[in-house]
């Protein structure tokens, strides 16, 4: 999908039994219509993840979801209205609704995109040719988060990808290609943001497969 397309994914999730999913931290919003046996479907637009949480699903709980871009601006209510009107109708219908009321802010892309790439937010603002005063007040007043909040949360991403990817990097390799200061302080930053360990992370089939899945980063 183009970069103007506030759609970075869709995904459908069903429980077959009672289950607890771990969802981390993907810098994205998603619409998501919930469907339940003998209910109406029901559409939320998920929060902004700040750290891992757990998820309860009972048996035939059924999800689909439409992840939209980290610098995707929109009206809340405007758009659950209009979703809620269309929930059950097809995927494509639903989509039709996100782009008519959604778009993606080319600023905050730029800037969000250069936060995922540059060593620090200082060099990001360098990168864009601005302040870090414009950069902060940019990023903070459309996300509500600052921008070492974004810095921070794609470095864990890039490096937890590395740490699942089965590559033949240690973990202290891993905490110095990302600029961590060492592996401690690589291991506190997933404590944060995933609530375990780079090596818990790596046994944690159901996680590593989540924090491989598109997202901001």
């Amino acid at each position: 999908m183009s970069v103007a397309d506030p759609v970075l994914a869709c995904w459908q999730f069903e429980a077959t039994a009672p289950l607890t999913s771990t969802v981390i931290p993907d810098g994205c919003r998603d619409l998501i219509v919930r469907l339940l046996p003998d209910a109406p479907p029901r559409c939320f637009v998920s929060d902004l993840a700040t750290t891992a949480y757990e998820v309860r699903s009972a048996a035939g709980e059924q999800y689909r979801g439409f992840r939209l871009q980290a610098a995707a601006r929109y009206d809340a209510d405007a758009l659950l209205a209009a979703a809620n009107r269309s929930a059950v109708t097809t995927d494509a219908g639903l989509l039709d609704v996100i782009r008519e009321h959604v778009r993606v802010d080319a600023r905050l892309d730029d800037a969000l995109a250069a936060l995922a790439s540059a060593p620090s937010v200082q060099c990001a603002a360098a990168g864009l040719g601005v302040t870090l005063r414009t950069l902060e007040r940019l990023v903070h007043t459309s996300t509500s988060r600052t921008p070492g909040f974004w810095r921070a949360l794609a470095r864990a991403r890039q490096t937890g990808r590395l740490v699942v990817s089965g590559a033949a990097v240690s973990l202290a390799e891993a905490a110095s290609i990302h600029g961590y200061a060492d592996q401690a302080h690589m291991t506190r930053e997933f404590r944060r943001w995933f609530g375990m360990s780079p090596r818990r992370l790596r046994q944690a089939a159901d996680v590593a497969a989540v924090i491989t899945q598109v997202g901001y980063g």
